[in-house]
Formats: structure tokens, C-alpha cells, sequence
């Protein structure tokens, strides 16, 4: 994701959610690993996009007859050990964040819309924050 104006450029990603709104899945098709992270079965399912609209986030995506999500790369995920700035962290003993506020604020936002949302939302703080300690 984008958001040109802001500066902010990286992906929106599934954060293992308490609330685990993309479960919600008519054919049960996603189920939760033993990190937590969402499991898709491919074979399962039916790709009618509850799990998509469901997420506040974005963080699932429909794309080309397969659903993509973060599946923390078997718990030591690629993203955190590729990012040279330390701009991505994981901690598998970290408490799982509440996405609520976001379903509320994004509840008639198509999915690429909750993206843009969630990373200026999330991006422009930490953004500062990170460019006020490295001046």
C-alpha cells in the first residue's frame, strides 16, 4: 500500500487480531495456527469474500482465485528479518491487538479503501516517531 501524500510505502498485513473478524467464514475455510496466525485452506474454500469484507484492515485479499494472508512465514516471518531500518517488528509473546475501532471506522470501505485507512492511521504516528529518533 501507498499513501503517496504521507510518505508511507508497506504492506498491510494480517496482525493476528483478538478478535479474529476474517473467521467468520461460511464453508470454514480459515482456521487459526498454533502462533495464531490465519490458516486458508485452499481446497475448502469458495472464495465469496466474507473473510475479505470482514477484515477491517484489508489485511485479506482475493487475487486470482486465492486468498492472501499473512501466514508469519512459519513464525519467523521474512518481512521483519528483510527490513534493514527495523521498521517491522514481531514478538510471538506480544499481546494480540483489538482491530474494533478499525471495523467500526471502515465497516462500508471496500477493502483497499481499509488499507489506505489503517497504514495513514498507523503509519504517520510511528513514521515520526521514527524519523524523530534518527535526526
Amino acid at each position: 500500500m501507498n499513501a503517496y501524500e504521507t510518505g508511507i510505502d508497506g504492506p498491510v498485513v494480517c496482525c493476528q487480531c483478538k478478535e479474529q473478524y476474517c473467521m467468520d467464514c461460511p464453508v470454514n475455510a480459515l482456521s487459526t495456527g498454533s502462533q495464531n496466525q490465519v490458516v486458508y485452506s485452499p481446497t475448502i474454500c469458495i472464495r465469496c469474500g466474507s473473510c475479505e469484507r470482514q477484515c477491517p484492515i484489508g489485511a485479506l485479499e482475493i487475487f486470482d482465485q486465492f486468498v492472501y494472508v499473512c501466514d508469519l512465514c512459519g513464525g519467523r516471518p521474512q518481512c521483519v528479518e528483510a527490513c534493514t531500518e527495523g521498521a517491522i517488528g514481531y514478538d510471538p509473546e506480544g499481546e494480540r491487538p483489538s482491530l474494533q475501532e478499525y471495523k467500526e471506522k471502515t465497516e462500508k470501505m471496500n477493502p483497499s479503501e481499509k488499507r489506505y485507512y489503517y497504514i495513514t492511521e498507523q503509519g504517520v504516528p510511528v513514521q515520526k516517531k521514527w524519523r524523530d529518533s534518527h535526526d
